[in-house]
This record gives C-alpha cells, sequence and structure tokens, in this order.
C-alpha cells in the first residue's frame, strides 16, 4: 500500500477531502521511507500512526488524528534537526527557494525573542516543565507563549509548530542560546 499511497497522491488527497490522512505502520523504515518521500507542498499534511505502541498511547495518537491533528514520531522529529545518530536522507521540502535568514519569513519575524526559545525547546521534544525549568519561568508561561506562538503561525498544535520550525529555521534549530 505504501507505494500505493506515493504513486496515486493526489487521488488520496482527493478522497481525504477535508479531513487528514495518517499512515498505519509497524515499521519504522516504512514510516521513515514514506516521510522522505512525502511532499507535503502538493499533498498537504501526513500523519503517522504506528501500530506498535501501547493501546492507550495508540488510541491518545489516534484521537489526534481523528481531530486533524498530526503525530509525528520521534524517529522522524530526530531525522528533521539532525539529531539522528544514522543520518536520514535529505528531505526536500517546498519547491520555493530556501529563505537565507529564518527572520526574513514573515510569520516567524513575528514572534518574540523568549517566543521562538520556547518553540526550539518544543520542537525537541520538551515538555511544558522542562522547557520552564530551562528558561526559569513557569509552566503557565510557557503554556502562554506556546499558545501565542500558534496563533501567531497559524497552526493548529506543537507537532505542527514544530514542522514550522524546522522548515523556517532549520540551522538555527542547532544553534539559538537560550541565554
Amino acid at each position: 500500500m505504501l507505494d500505493d499511497l506515493l504513486t496515486r497522491s493526489k487521488e488520496y488527497t482527493h478522497r481525504a477531502a477535508s479531513g487528514c490522512l495518517a499512515f498505519a505502520y509497524r515499521k519504522e523504515e516504512s514510516a521513515r521511507f514514506l516521510f522522505e518521500r512525502w511532499d507535503r507542498s502538493l499533498f498537504g499534511d501526513i500523519g503517522f500512526l504506528p501500530m506498535n505502541v501501547a493501546p492507550d498511547v495508540w488510541r491518545a495518537i489516534l484521537r489526534l488524528l481523528m481531530h486533524e491533528e498530526l503525530y509525528l514520531p520521534c524517529f522522524l522529529a530526530d531525522c528533521v534537526s539532525g539529531t539522528q545518530k544514522s543520518p536520514c536522507k535529505t528531505i526536500t521540502r517546498s519547491p520555493e527557494p530556501r529563505r537565507s535568514s529564518p527572520a526574513r519569513h514573515p510569520l516567524y519575524s513575528k514572534l518574540t525573542r523568549r517566543e521562538k526559545q520556547v518553540l526550539r525547546l518544543v520542537s525537541q521534544g520538551k515538555s511544558n516543565k522542562l522547557i520552564a525549568a530551562k528558561l526559569g519561568i513557569t509552566e503557565h508561561t510557557v503554556k502562554l507563549h506556546m499558545h501565542n506562538v500558534v496563533g501567531k503561525i497559524g497552526v493548529s498544535n506543537r507537532t505542527a509548530a514544530a514542522h514550522f520550525y524546522y522548515e523556517v529555521a532549520p540551522q538555527e534549530a542547532q544553534r539559538v542560546s537560550v541565554d
């Protein structure tokens, strides 16, 4: 089915209409294969549904997907961030050229310095509690910053915000200090 999904992507997205596509998988290699080849700029986002997790985790991920929220497994997020031990294939994003500076992205430039710091840590998979401790702020303040970030960049959840961050600020993802 994976090959069919990739060769007839347009048909799958057309049939999904206003819903979102989700790819159920057992092996990480299959998910990575799809992730590396799925063209989000043409076919939109796709959610990932691991079939080898505990039932309560699976139900939580399924609930996210049913509400048109995305789930990106950590091994794929690591692939994007470059923190994976075995390097992933280069992922082709949108056909438009990369901006030389994330500050030039109109939505990213609307974020405050602190919001960018919070977004960076969220994109690394850190919890609100860890982010709060690292930045010396309360968990409530972290939640407020994330609420502002989500509103400013026009996404619906943390995962989508992390996707946005890695698309507009890939270099900054590894070098910005939280000091």
